[in-house]
């Protein structure tokens, strides 16, 4: 079996990500992208913006979420949960985005997300 050396993404892959993507990161959203997407026991794993194997390329799924799942333009997918998406919006805000619609579910930021879903994965 092949191992899996993770490789943080640099200022530039970031910078250039941003730009493909058209979406400004926030800043606690580039510390978790540089930290290794790191969602302790989550049962879910977070999209990357590089190294990603198929299934965590953000480009491929963003792709996918427009096409099946009209994906509305100002979510950037940061995670997805069984073809539901968490999602920043141009507030900087992570808010759940199911393929039935937008949910009421909402973050204020990256960091307060990124709390939750692990202490939920050790509940």
């Amino acid at each position: 079996m092949e191992s899996f050396e993770f490789k943080p993404p640099s200022d530039i892959e970031i910078s250039e990500a941003q730009q493909k993507l058209g979406f400004t990161f926030p800043n606690d959203y580039i510390d978790f992208i540089k930290s290794g997407y790191d969602l302790g026991n989550a049962p879910m794993e977070a999209l990357e913006i590089n190294n990603a194997q198929s299934h965590l390329d953000i480009y491929s799924a963003i792709a996918d979420a427009k096409k099946f799942y009209e994906l509305p333009d100002e979510l950037l997918p940061i995670c997805e949960d069984n073809s539901d998406y968490y999602c920043l919006n141009k507030s900087g805000q992570v808010v759940f985005w199911s393929h039935n619609g937008l949910t009421d579910e909402m973050w204020q930021n990256t960091k307060e997300w990124h709390i939750q879903m692990i202490a939920e994965a050790l509940e």
